[in-house]
């Protein structure tokens, strides 16, 4: 009887080991790694082309992490300071970490861009709420040791989840200002090797045009795209671009397609949910930047379509949760 306790025992601890750490380790380590660019002809030209990107500067290798949306108050109907939801926190947060660690930290990337949604409640969350969970996903993500002692550069645009949608940011401007002394301006543009990523606050696209964050983030568009023929360019935005009702998500989306929804306040119109940009915005963003790529989160699930932009295809990508 004891020979079938010992054995049952450790087939338990070999489970738990393997769902614990192995699991971790074993998919990312044997069949992960960066995409290699191969030659499209055999001509010498191409293949010098091929060997000074590979080894030079200007391969840069860049990792992207979308809608964590760490577990607080506002995730489940449970008491803030409850011993329940603690433990949910405790091991939601040690997934990601080691899911990120595992999956991201260990190929050494470049860069890493975070796609918004940090936070499950973060633009209901007070203070000193908001601070602790800053807390728990600057450990999640390795953040302060990447910011001091790593030359992997980060890179922040802000989620529904972070600032809300138009009838809560235009009406609390210190939620915004609270994110972007954190995590950096909301609209950016940067240069990673030869090409040119633009981060935009899609939560302020579809505003009233007049408003403050509205007309800040289109005045920026409108700036950034002004030298189009320098870099190609990366287009970055939490909420995906307009795309018709039931088109295809591709091979590796596993939930069902959603379409599109916009609901906004009946007196003033303010936006107060939205999954996609409109259909207006959308044609006018893409004909402004002209980029080569979008990423885009908010969806929870795999999705890559085709924009047409001046009669150009782009795609976009939106990237599963991690």
């Amino acid at each position: 009887m004891w020979k079938m306790s010992v054995f049952l025992s450790i087939i338990w601890a070999v489970n738990l080991l393997y769902g614990e750490w192995f699991a971790f380790l074993i998919p990312s380590l044997s069949t992960c790694s960066w995409p290699h660019l191969q030659p499209s002809s055999s001509s010498s030209s191409s293949s010098s082309l091929l060997n000074e990107v590979e080894n030079g500067s200007d391969y840069v290798k860049i990792a992207v992490v979308a809608d964590p949306q760490l577990m607080d108050k506002t995730s489940l109907p449970l008491d803030p300071k409850s011993l329940a939801l603690e433990i949910v926190q405790f091991y939601t947060d040690l997934y990601m970490r080691r899911a990120f660690v595992s999956s991201v930290l260990a190929f050494n990337p470049d860069v890493v861009l975070f796609l918004g949604d940090y936070f499950d409640g973060g633009y209901i969350l007070s203070d000193q709420e908001w601070e602790e969970s800053l807390g728990r996903f600057k450990h999640i993500f390795d953040l302060n040791m990447l910011r001091k002692n790593s030359n992997i550069k980060l890179y922040y645009i802000s989620g529904n989840h972070d600032i809300g949608y138009e009838n809560v940011n235009s009406r609390n401007p210190e939620i915004v200002k609270r994110h972007e002394i954190e995590f950096g301006a909301s609209n950016f543009k940067v240069t990673l090797g030869k090409v040119d990523f633009i981060g935009i606050d899609a939560q302020t696209l579809d505003g009233h045009p007049q408003g403050k964050l509205t007309s800040e983030t289109w005045d920026f568009v409108k700036n950034a795209s002004q030298d189009i023929y320098s870099n190609p360019r990366v287009l970055l935005t939490h909420i995906p671009l307009y795309r018709p009702d039931f088109t295809p998500c591709g091979p590796h989306r596993s939930s069902p397609i959603v379409n599109q929804r916009i609901y906004r306040d009946g007196q003033n119109q303010e936006i107060w949910y939205q999954n996609y940009v409109t259909k207006n915005s959308t044609e006018v963003l893409l004909d402004l930047v002209r980029p080569a790529l979008i990423l885009s989160g908010h969806d929870h699930d795999q999705c890559t379509v085709t924009h047409m932009s001046k009669n150009v295809p782009v795609t976009e990508g939106s990237c599963s949760k991690l």
